[in-house]
């Protein structure tokens, strides 16, 4: 599998598809915490991504801030949901976050909705704990 970011994707011919299937935008935060949710992690690495024909798309890098949160992760997602579907369309994404400490997250399937606000908790557990 091939890694490539989003904007070397974009030059694909796998693009075209892609965005017509996907031509509205959903958006993601991420909280990671220990203990429960008591104590929100800093500076977590979270990688999304998305398998596409032989790439592995990278749509988003970046760290947590001191309160463990990353807000307003862009990502293409199917047209808004409305009442009427019966089943709404999402585009699944990966999520994998990383912190020294801490076993690594890895599997996380996301599904993203057009014009929908997904919120996604990331338990980090510390290496050689049970919490």
């Amino acid at each position: 599998m091939n890694f490539i970011s989003y904007e070397e994707f974009k030059k694909t011919n796998l693009y075209s598809q892609f965005i017509l299937d996907n031509p509205d935008v959903g958006y993601l935060k991420i909280q990671a915490f220990t203990a429960y949710g008591a104590i929100p992690i800093d500076d977590v690495d979270v990688i999304v991504t998305k398998d596409i024909g032989e790439y592995r798309v990278i749509f988003y890098e970046g760290k947590t801030d001191s309160d463990g949160i990353i807000s307003d992760i862009m990502l293409p997602a199917p047209k808004a949901v409305t009442a009427s579907d019966v089943e709404p369309s999402y585009t699944l994404y990966d999520l994998t976050c990383v912190s020294r400490g801490y076993e690594t997250i890895k599997n996380y399937s996301i599904g993203m909705f057009g014009d929908v606000r997904v919120l996604q908790y990331v338990k980090m557990r510390q290496e050689n704990s049970n919490d």
